[in-house]
């Protein structure tokens, strides 16, 4: 039909009917499609106005929109920015059919602008949702299920009078392959107890080293034995009057166990005090066995400790003797105190030794003594003094928890003095990415002062802010807020970052600005990261130039990754925005349908996105990930 023909008879039709029919003579309503061809055989429908996202909000300015236009529709190529999800355009989040709303003075989308989180309803029908591997989660309420009203003191309320509520269920191999397990988490497995199944909790309050504990009284039987034999008890170290015990067991027999469970106890020692007898809750073997309990506290005194001990619905009592303390030296030479390896880094695993000279032995015996600073276990093995001069070697590991500056305290009976040491700033950590799965990612952003402390967000960690695609500093923490002079506009290609794919990415040295042996983390593993930790936040979250004390920290076990919400520079102009309030990081991965944008992680207060795109113009923080 020409457009002549077509103005010609919607004037006909206007003016003959009050209606306007295409392709019909006799429209039923005020405006009448039918398809010139329903066979599929040419393309059909009626097509909006087709605008973007940005171009609404640009509308804004000008007023364009308001109660003239109520019910104007268009259709979105592409969403706003997010740094234009604002006023009218507050809900132009995704491609779509969308109408203007003048009462709310807002665009709302078509069809899909109300869901079960924002109006309530009944289903219909089952319905399923696939998670794509992403974390759905609700925070400020509680969840009712089978209510209206969940209980105030409950965060999840279940309520059935004919239904109960199913651990997860899986096999006792599954049950300790879990990653990281959360103290208190619950799961029913299976195949424990020689296939009788109970219900599991971990009791560990480290989570990279679980303790399940059961929880069952039917299945799995209360622990009793025949006899305890206390008179065949035996006891490996050594207790000394005033030195804290380290390293003692006692191990006692017994006899007829029926292989049930007995729970963890304490006993407290008579006679010479300050001591205490500590059982870690098992199972009991079928027949005869042995307990071993773990000796800690100060011996009060020289002479004879006794534990009287109940177990399994049997009781004895067991001794062991405390020594007196003769051993003695005169000085402790900690300035001249080394370790070997001689960097000990924080957050990495240590294994070796503190020399610490004497003088003055006096060639008496001495037990075992051992303490904990900042995260480093010390452990001086039980030995002999030498007569004058001699060394103490203590056996050091574990990982130190904070950088910088260390005093280690050294005491031999009534001598003491203190060793100082330096802890390496760590620069990487081990993060998890998925079941077995782990990475190494930089502790800073890229331009952080490394000499602070990662975990406390300040301007100096905050860093430099990339456009996608390059490696040239575009802004730091220190930059004016205000418009850059000369911001590059130019979009940079796809593959400027990563010459491989998603599941193998391969560093494109020349763009890239992470240093030798990193390069930018892809979509994927921002999102394997997000889905594998535990977030928490620090600070505000409030827009603010100078508020740097706002973070998002991603959690593997005991270890973290604090990332500033550094806010970002506009793809407009280069000025600073929402600096306190969000944090955006680049990932190396374009956005395929549009070679204008590019993935990035997104957080703010309450959402964390790892699979947001933007305009690659925008200035980001960087994360840099182990190669």
């Amino acid at each position: 039909m020409k457009k002549t023909n077509l103005i010609v008879f919607m004037l006909l039709g206007a003016f003959s009917f009050g209606q306007v029919g295409i392709n019909n003579s006799s429209p039923k309503v005020t405006f009448d499609i039918t398809a010139k061809n329903s066979d599929g055989s040419t393309p059909e429908g009626f097509l909006p106005p087709r605008l973007t996202g940005n171009a609404l909000f640009a509308a804004i300015a000008s007023g364009a929109y308001g109660p003239a236009q109520n019910g104007t529709i268009v259709f979105v190529t592409e969403s706003s920015d997010v740094s234009n999800q604002v006023g009218q355009t507050v809900r132009v989040d995704l491609p779509g059919f969308y109408f203007f709303d003048s009462i709310s003075n807002e665009w709302r989308k078509m069809g899909n602008d109300s869901d079960f989180y924002s109006a309530d309803g009944t289903f219909s029908s089952t319905r399923h949702f696939g998670m794509s591997n992403y974390n759905l989660g609700f925070t400020g309420g509680r969840v009712g299920m089978g209510t209206f009203n969940p209980d105030p003191s409950a965060i999840l309320n279940l309520v059935s009078t004919d239904d109960g509520f199913l651990t997860p269920r899986m096999l006792e191999a599954e049950m300790n392959a879990i990653a990281n397990p959360a103290q208190g988490l619950l799961v029913f497995c299976t195949d424990c107890f020689n296939n009788l199944g109970c219900l599991m909790i971990n009791d560990s309050n480290n989570p990279a080293v679980p303790d399940w504990e059961s929880l069952c009284s039917s299945n799995i039987s209360t622990g009793h034995v025949l006899s305890l034999v206390c008179a065949s008890a035996t006891t490996s170290g050594t207790l000394q009057s005033g030195v804290a015990a380290s390293g003692v067991t006692t191990t006692v027999p017994y006899t007829g166990g029926n292989g049930g469970i007995y729970p963890s106890a304490s006993f407290s020692s008579t006679g010479v005090t300050g001591l205490s007898a500590k059982l870690a809750g098992d199972i009991l073997l079928d027949g005869n066995g042995t307990l071993t309990f773990n000796i800690t506290g100060t011996p009060s005194s020289a002479g004879t400790a006794t534990f009287n001990i109940i177990v399994a619905g049997k009781s004895c009592a067991f001794t062991i003797e405390v020594d007196p303390f003769t051993a003695s030296v005169l000085t402790l030479e900690c300035n001249s105190g080394v370790f070997s390896p001689g960097t000990i880094t924080q957050g990495q695993t240590y294994t070796g030794t503190l020399t610490i000279p004497y003088t003055g032995g006096n060639g008496e015996p001495y037990a075992q003594l051992s303490f904990v600073q900042n995260g480093l276990t010390f452990t001086l093995p039980a030995g002999t003094l030498a007569t004058g001069s001699g060394n103490f070697v203590y056996d050091v590991t574990g990982s130190a928890v904070a950088s910088g500056a260390m005093t280690i305290p050294i005491t031999f009976g009534s001598t003491s003095c203190n060793v100082s040491a330096t802890i390496a700033t760590a620069m990487t950590v081990e993060m998890c990415m998925g079941p077995g799965v782990t990475k190494d990612w930089s502790l800073y952003n890229l331009g952080a002062d490394t000499t602070f402390d990662p975990h406390i967000p300040v301007q100096q960690i905050h860093g430099n802010y990339y456009q996608w695609g390059r490696n040239t500093v575009v802004a730091n923490a220190s930059t004016d807020p205000a418009a850059i002079v000369g911001w590059n506009t130019a979009i940079a290609p796809d593959g400027s970052w990563n010459t491989g794919t998603e599941d193998l990415p391969v560093k494109n040295t020349i763009n890239d600005p992470c240093p030798t042996g990193f390069r930018m983390p892809t979509r994927a593993e921002w999102v394997a990261l997000s889905n594998n930790s535990s977030v928490s936040r620090m600070g505000t979250f409030l827009v603010g130039i100078t508020n740097f004390g706002s973070a998002l920290i991603y959690s593997c076990g005991t270890n973290k990754l604090t990332l500033p919400a550094s806010g970002y520079r506009s793809s407009a102009n280069g000025a600073l925005a929402n600096r306190g309030a969000q944090g955006l990081y680049w990932s190396s991965t374009e956005r395929s349908i549009n070679a204008s944008q590019a993935m990035n992680l997104r957080f703010e207060n309450t959402i964390v996105n790892p699979d947001v795109y933007n305009n690659r113009i925008n200035g980001y923080s960087v994360r840099c990930i182990t190669e």
